[in-house]
């Protein structure tokens, strides 16, 4: 008897176990958008348009370099097809991830229904997390169903699978800090238009601004990078400090991130980090080489640190706002 009531007890153990970790709200919101045929309408509409602009990419590309029949323009191929998808999916993330979020919380308040979900007794966890993992969800359903589109490339070569898991991993970051982003401007602000407008300034920072800011200060900072920079500070000092400088830059945006990436992966094969020769001695007869080596680190691994830890802290602070709101 003893023997047989172990089991018993187990699964009584992990029933209450799963009840704790069950999120109620979780499961009302997916109920909710997964409900009726919107969301499989906008995910076919959403995979037909960039099955289009996949085409079209195709058909530029052969058109303007000639008929892909040689190996190495199939694989040129495959990189711009792939590249291209890759820049339209951050794009679609980085705007259609807020849209859930942004009026996550300001919505209810008014709909006059926050108080109501507060009577139920949720914990402020529990109600930031099922908003927040019922965006992701659907999110993470639209990047994957890209993928396939993405494998397009396989096809015509030049493209591995260490560049599709890096494209994936930026998508599902971006994601999750512009969903945290979102969910964070809607437990701050009391209307969902404020929340709306803030939260897509955000992204339009991220992934318009950030990459021109990058862009230009590249070009204004080319002579400082071949050791033209003050005389009072070393050349190689110099040089170290606006490489880094840029890198950093370049990892606060999706798509600089994988754009720089990329850069690094076909010419330095660096899928974390590669050495740089900074600093160069001159003699009478021209350089003599190098002075010192530098680790440069690829932008993927900055932008994916940054990104979690600042989509994290907003989390916390959303969490807290809502605890706050719910003891007045």
């Amino acid at each position: 008897m003893e023997e047989a009531s172990m089991p018993t007890g187990c699964r009584y153990k992990v029933l209450g176990l799963l009840r704790r970790l069950s999120n109620p709200l979780l499961t009302k919101e997916l109920r909710g958008r997964m409900r009726g045929a919107r969301a499989f309408v906008v995910l076919t509409i959403y995979l037909l348009l960039l099955s289009c602009f996949t085409s079209i990419i195709y058909y530029a590309f052969s058109t303007t370099s000639g008929t892909p029949a040689g190996g190495l323009a199939m694989a040129n191929a495959g990189k711009v097809i792939f590249f291209s998808v890759v820049v339209v999916e951050i794009f679609m993330v980085s705007f259609v991830t807020p849209g859930f979020t942004a009026g996550a919380i300001s919505g209810e308040k008014e709909r006059q229904t926050y108080e109501v979900l507060r009577t139920t007794l949720l914990p402020a966890r529990k109600l930031v997390l099922g908003k927040f993992s019922s965006a992701m969800t659907y999110m993470v359903l639209l990047i994957l169903a890209a993928v396939p589109l993405e494998s397009l490339a396989f096809v015509l070569g030049g493209v591995v699978a260490t560049e599709l898991a890096l494209a994936v991993i930026i998508l599902f970051v971006a994601a999750f800090f512009f969903a945290a982003v979102g969910l964070f401007f809607s437990s701050m602000m009391r209307s969902t238009l404020a929340s709306t407008i803030l939260t897509y300034v955000m992204a339009l920072l991220a992934t318009v601004g950030l990459p021109v800011l990058v862009l230009v200060f590249g070009t204004m900072s080319s002579a400082v990078l071949f050791g033209q920079g003050p005389s009072s500070i070393p050349a190689w000092i110099w040089e170290t400090v606006m490489m880094y400088t840029i890198i950093l830059f370049a990892s606060l945006s999706p798509i600089s991130a994988a754009v720089v990436t990329e850069i690094f992966l076909s010419e330095q094969d660096a899928l974390f980090f590669y050495w740089q020769d900074v600093g160069y001695s001159w003699s009478a007869t021209g350089s003599s080489g190098p002075t010192h080596r530098i680790p440069v680190i690829s932008p993927w691994v900055i932008y994916v640190a940054i990104y979690l830890t600042v989509a994290l802290i907003l989390l916390l602070v959303t969490m807290l706002k809502v605890r706050q709101q719910a003891k007045r």
